[in-house]
């Protein structure tokens, strides 16, 4: 695959160390945003949100590529008998490569967002639907407005229904649950609030 390089750059001591620092700065910026809120509501809820996105994003990667395995057994690319040798692989790598745009994402974008609202204690059930429901629109529409090639350039309706059929899953499975994870571990603090 093209990424190569780049996944075993991101699985070297470099790699792996910018991946640490890539999750460790949004500790602080939680720790920044929230303020005085900080003491009461601490990291559990930003580590609850972690690793629900971390499943999520292997859950939909799995998905992903079992689904590309299939469509290569059906075009006899592949046999069936290889599946479970190939689609772990798969996972893993793409796993990784993904974490290119998913730790900034959530770090810059996510974790400020929910300690905002857990701040200014607005976070709920409908403000995180909203919240991926905006995320997902404008991820698209940025997508859409760099067009990569003719077809994207010749088909502008058709390259915008692409676009959100292939985020939804992304945003559906990562970014709902790191804030369904915040949400669920500042039940605490959010209670006492009331």
């Amino acid at each position: 695959m093209a990424l190569d390089w780049l996944f075993y750059w991101m699985t070297e001591p470099r790699g792996l160390a910018a991946i640490t620092l890539a999750v460790t700065l949004p500790f602080i910026l939680w720790r920044l945003v929230l303020g005085k809120t900080f003491r009461p509501v601490g990291f559990k809820p930003l580590v609850a949100a972690y690793a629900l996105a971390a499943l999520g994003l292997l859950t939909v990667n799995f998905a992903t590529s079992h689904i590309e395995f299939s469509a290569r057994v059906a075009d006899k690319l592949l046999q069936e008998a290889q599946r479970w040798s190939i689609v772990p692989g798969w996972t893993v790598y793409v796993t990784v490569i993904s974490l290119l745009y998913v730790l900034p994402l959530l770090g810059l974008v996510a974790v400020p967002v929910s300690a905002l609202l857990l701040r200014l204690r607005r976070l709920s059930l409908k403000t995180i639907v909203l919240a991926v429901l905006a995320s997902w629109l404008t991820l698209a529409l940025i997508a859409w407005s760099i067009p990569t090639d003719d077809w994207d350039r010749g088909r502008r309706l058709e390259s915008l229904t692409l676009w959100l059929t292939e985020l939804a899953p992304g945003v559906v499975l990562v970014a709902l649950p790191f804030l369904l994870g915040v949400y669920l571990a500042s039940r605490r603090y959010r209670h006492a609030q009331t």
